[in-house]
């Protein structure tokens, strides 16, 4: 992906982006609230105007920036990209810095592109829409540094929003928001509808993506197998997420087993992790 990906949206899209979970910060793609979803056992909510994901925000207008930062009062933004990917964007658009937001660099892959047409040459599954071993590897690789800062940051400033994003704010950032959900007690249905949403929040970008992905040699062939791969990639299934959920669940022994062995937490830390997530507010709506 490239920085070149500039939101623009038919009047169809914008209606349904202007309602919740959608936040519309110009500039930025697939922008939302994670927060107002109901807990399972009914005792209220996952608090809203906290915790954000996002695309990356490299074209964020001035508007786009007062809003994220003097209304949504967002004090810190987390970019899960990797060096390769912002070596490459940077030579189209300089990585951007927000003044009173602090910008954290928390790698899921350190050293290795994983951007989704990258991705896509890595896991040949990734294209035919199954993104089981992608996910997979980003568990694995997430924990200890990248997840566990976001995690950090919700243990000890849970008054102070934070941003999450990785190239379109899907397969990355998809991964640690179906955590925090996991862990604040979301039912798994509703924490695959979430993940599904972004489909409609890359929509303002989807052309931009698909001209530049179809040059790509994995999909240049242009077959109706290669198209049926791109179509693939642009979508956010919510049977992926749910298969998601159930690695989580079998492999890595559930939510907290994966936050105390793969992220280092304590049981008491990951008790304050969750109780700053929810709250007893009633939910604001369900997953669309």
């Amino acid at each position: 992906m490239t920085s070149r990906y500039i939101p623009t949206y038919t009047e169809e899209t914008l209606a349904a982006l202007s309602r919740p979970p959608w936040k519309l910060v110009q500039g930025i793609a697939n922008f939302r609230d994670i927060g107002g979803y109901p807990l399972k056992n009914g005792s209220g909510s996952v608090r809203r105007a906290f915790i954000y994901r996002s695309a990356e925000p490299s074209r964020i207008t001035d508007d786009g920036k007062v809003l994220l930062r003097d209304t949504m009062k967002v004090s810190s933004t987390y970019d899960l990209r990797s060096i390769p990917e912002l070596q490459r964007m940077e030579k189209e658009t300089p990585i951007i810095e927000i003044e009173g937001v602090t910008r954290n660099f928390v790698p899921v892959f350190k050293d290795v592109d994983y951007s989704p047409e990258n991705v896509a040459l890595r896991f040949k599954s990734y294209s035919s829409g199954d993104l089981t071993e992608a996910y997979r590897c980003i568990l694995r690789a997430g924990g200890k540094t990248a997840y566990r800062s976001i995690l950090s940051h919700i243990l000890t400033r849970p008054n102070e929003p934070l941003l999450i994003h990785c190239t379109v704010g899907k397969d990355r950032t998809g991964v640690i928001t179906a955590l925090i959900l996991l862990l604040a007690g979301v039912d798994e249905e509703v924490i695959a509808e979430e993940y599904a949403l972004t489909t409609l929040g890359m929509e303002s970008v989807k052309e931009a993506i698909w001209d530049h992905l179809i040059k790509q040699p994995v999909f240049a062939k242009g077959d109706a197998e290669a198209i049926q791969g791109l179509e693939n990639m642009l979508s956010s299934r919510k049977d992926t997420m749910l298969r998601t959920l159930k690695i989580i669940d079998e492999e890595f022994c559930g939510v907290r087993e994966y936050l105390e062995k793969q992220c280092g937490f304590s049981e008491e830390e990951i008790e304050t992790i969750r109780n700053n997530i929810v709250c007893d507010e009633p939910p604001c709506f369900p997953p669309k």
